[in-house]
């Protein structure tokens, strides 16, 4: 039997986000926390595999992001692999954390827009994805953790500048990017038509729109 990776980005009120922490108080805590600080990233950029890039920018020996003649080799699926295994490592497995998830999922708009971003990939993981996509040095400019975040009003405002600076991207980077997602989608999950514009546009949208109607933020992980 074949599962759906859901990854969720949606703009809640600060009371959702207040209700979250009296209910679920050690979940909530660490829900989008890394397991180690973000000073031990040199290990994060390891598990980008040996073509991993920096900003997305292309390797060396490479011309515009057109494979040259690289001295290392290309990415295989056992790096795909590597990577996808460190992302759901670093996501919290606190007692609870099932309960707040389905929570917070009742608290985000019910719609997609605006104010929600939904990525349903059967056997994929939308949020892992993007990072892979993204390359290292953006993966600490996004809230949270791997996809998983708990913010209120005033955090998303503080996260937003940031989250522009790994999420807009130049036309040459986007493509980089875009081709390094459907790297990913297709040695790992089963849907070959997944939205990848929507993947690097959607998250940034909701975040843009919690900061812009005083709201917080989630990022939800799920499986089903």
């Amino acid at each position: 039997m074949s599962v759906m990776g859901v990854w969720v980005v949606g703009a809640v009120a600060d009371g959702a986000v207040e209700e979250a922490h009296r209910r679920f108080p050690d979940a909530a805590r660490a829900h989008g926390v890394w397991p180690e600080p973000p000073a031990g990233a040199r290990r994060w950029r390891e598990r980008f595999g040996p073509a991993g890039t920096r900003d997305g920018a292309p390797p060396a020996g490479t011309r515009d992001g057109t494979p040259g003649q690289p001295s290392h080799s290309p990415l295989t699926g056992g790096d795909i692999a590597r990577f996808a295994d460190a992302v759901d490592r670093a996501r919290t497995g606190a007692a609870e954390a099932d309960e707040l998830q389905e929570h917070l999922l009742r608290a985000v708009p019910q719609q997609e827009g605006d104010g929600l971003f939904c990525s349903a990939v059967p056997r994929g993981d939308g949020a892992a994805a993007l990072l892979w996509g993204l390359g290292p040095d953006a993966v600490f400019g996004l809230p949270g953790c791997c996809g998983q975040f708990l913010c209120d009003a005033a955090s998303v405002r503080a996260a937003l500048p940031a989250a522009e600076r790994a999420l807009v991207l130049s036309p040459p980077r986007r493509s980089r990017t875009a081709a390094r997602i459907r790297l990913w989608l297709d040695e790992t999950a089963d849907d070959p038509n997944c939205d990848i514009d929507e993947l690097i546009d959607g998250p940034l949208r909701v975040l843009r729109h919690a900061a812009r109607t005083g709201a917080g933020a989630v990022g939800l992980t799920l499986w089903y």
